[in-house]
């Protein structure tokens, strides 16, 4: 699993990429917009439309989920973005640009280059964890009884790595289980990461939430899949192999998506 921590904020690789990239951008037209006031405009201007257009993009696409709960449009930290949308926002504002100011073509070139570079080189140098479910570690269920890996990690699969002190974990936990209820032959496996049954117990007490939950108490399943934080969700398929990892807080939308495309695989 690729993440970016920086001190208590841990972010996804490719968020992170995007970020860094968006950075370089700005920074770059900004600097060379000094002398040419065109370019910093056209830097943020089609950095903001692509930004707005991805995720307009994912909302229709999605539209079914978002109709249900609108107010989570604008939860853009929870990801979903799409990219073929974002590039079609950024190729108009470029194209608009260039109508006006041809000059604009190099230096713009150069900043594109310069933070295109940037990101690849954020997702080259983040270290990966396994691609595959472990056979060697055991969980434990909420009274105290081992359960071996042959009896949990068997996919399909949505692998949800949590733990009650964690907010976004928290926030996500009551649609994940709505989810589960539905996921048909997709199984869900929350994993709890470093904490008591007590603990648990509480929590689920408190939110009001009927699940049951397995206890990782070492932390194992974070350290195998090199999650750098949590909520990690992990979707695996019918062989055991990890088809895509979502570090931080998932929307409704993309774990429906992901999981439905899990059934696709079987």
């Amino acid at each position: 699993m690729q993440g970016v921590s920086l001190g208590p904020l841990v972010l996804a690789a490719d968020r992170a990429a995007v970020l860094a990239g968006l950075a370089v951008l700005l920074s770059l037209t900004g600097i060379l917009g000094r002398r040419r006031p065109a370019l910093a405009s056209w830097g943020t201007s089609a950095a903001l439309v692509a930004a707005l257009a991805a995720r307009a993009g994912h909302v229709a696409g999605n539209w079914a989920v978002y109709a249900k709960a609108p107010l989570t449009i604008p939860a853009f930290w929870q990801g979903g973005f799409a990219p073929w949308a974002g590039v079609a926002g950024f190729a108009l504002v470029s194209a608009l640009y260039l109508r006006r100011d041809r000059g604009l073509a190099l230096p713009g070139a150069l900043s594109l280059g310069a933070a295109l570079g940037s990101g690849m080189l954020i997702q080259l140098l983040v270290e990966t964890g396994a691609t595959s479910l472990p056979r060697d570690v055991a969980l434990r269920d909420l009274n105290g009884r081992a359960v071996a890996a042959e009896s949990w990690a068997q996919g399909p699969m949505v692998l949800n790595l949590w733990a009650s002190w964690c907010p976004p974990c928290r926030r996500e936990m009551p649609m994940m289980v709505d989810e589960a209820t539905r996921a048909g032959d997709v199984r869900y496996v929350f994993a709890n990461q470093g904490e008591g049954d007590a603990v648990i117990r509480d929590f689920l007490s408190r939110e009001g939430l009927v699940m049951a939950p397995l206890m990782d108490p070492g932390s194992a399943l974070m350290r195998h899949f090199g999650a750098p934080g949590l909520p990690a969700t992990l979707f695996i398929d019918a062989r055991g192999q990890l088809i895509h990892a979502r570090l931080g807080e998932i929307s409704r939308a993309e774990l429906r998506a992901r999981t439905d495309a899990l059934k696709g695989l079987e």
